[in-house]
């Protein structure tokens, strides 16, 4: 072997050398870094949902939502309020969420008198429902917190609505939806049927409308339309406006409790304008 060869060899032993270092290094750290990110997708995928904590910041006043079991991807909480019976809440991490980088879950809540279903984002300034569909007993403990008056039926609700953050916690910003009141009832001196009604609301730089139609029926009692109005947070009674007009099907008791509310035109319609009694 020459002298030429040896020190061939010897220059291609020194650059392995100096060149196979670097490389290790990064399959080392790549590897490493496989390892960790693993470590973490698999605690994130199975960590029990028992470790988060909602802030009472972030609720309304009196209402509390607690993780009973399962996990980030999907969980099962407990809903509380002031005088109603803890509603169940189910959420299910939905895939799609990442085209558009925002945390989406489907939400299911469940109890008495109550069933409802939601896709709801959650970003940092802002929570976001769409999607809503909702059915409610209007004799459940849910409704009553909302209403003092005594009603009866039950609601089939749909829409979708957007939450601002505030100093003090999240607050309803706007929101579209309408429902059907099926076999309404609403108890005042008697129990007063008033049939189907149809409700659609609106909620837009803090005006709140809602257009109230009886549903035309062989049986109805009423037809016609009222429409409310406020600002909000509603603080103050707010506007009515409308005229209903009883049909051959409607109560005495019905008709008797209409007259409070305004004067009959020339058709028999009452005409009504003034404010929704209540505490505000």
């Amino acid at each position: 072997m020459n002298r030429a060869t040896e020190r061939r060899r010897a220059s291609d032993a020194h650059n392995l050398k100096h060149t196979s270092t670097p490389r290790g290094s990064a399959f080392f750290w790549l590897g490493l870094g496989i390892v960790v990110f693993s470590f973490l997708a698999t605690l994130l995928a199975t960590a029990p949902l028992t470790l988060l904590r909602v802030p009472a910041t972030a609720m309304p006043a009196g209402v509390s939502l607690t993780p009973i079991a399962g996990t980030f991807w999907h969980g099962q909480w407990l809903l509380s309020a002031p005088q109603i019976t803890p509603l169940r809440v189910t959420t299910q991490w939905q895939p799609r969420a990442l085209l558009w980088l925002q945390p989406t879950w489907q939400v299911r809540i469940q109890g008495v008198g109550v069933e409802a279903r939601a896709r709801v984002a959650v970003a940092r300034q802002q929570i976001s429902l769409a999607e809503l569909h909702a059915q409610l007993s209007t004799t459940s403990p849910l409704i009553k917190l909302l209403t003092a008056w005594p009603l009866g039926g039950t609601l089939q609700v749909q829409g979708d609505a957007q939450l601002n953050r505030v100093p003090t916690g999240w607050a309803l910003a706007a929101a579209n939806g309408s429902a059907l009141w099926q076999n309404a009832q609403i108890t005042t001196t008697a129990p007063l049927p008033l049939g189907d009604i149809h409700a659609v609301a609106r909620l837009d730089n803090a005006q709140l409308s809602l257009t109230l139609t009886p549903q035309a029926g062989a049986t109805a009692p009423l037809s016609g339309k009222l429409t409310i109005t406020s600002r909000w947070p509603i603080t103050a009674a707010p506007a009515i406006r409308g005229r209903l007009k009883p049909t051959a099907q409607a109560s005495p008791a019905l008709i008797e409790q209409l007259k409070l509310l305004g004067q009959p035109d020339a058709t028999g319609a009452i005409v009504i304008a003034g404010v929704l009694p209540g505490r505000y």
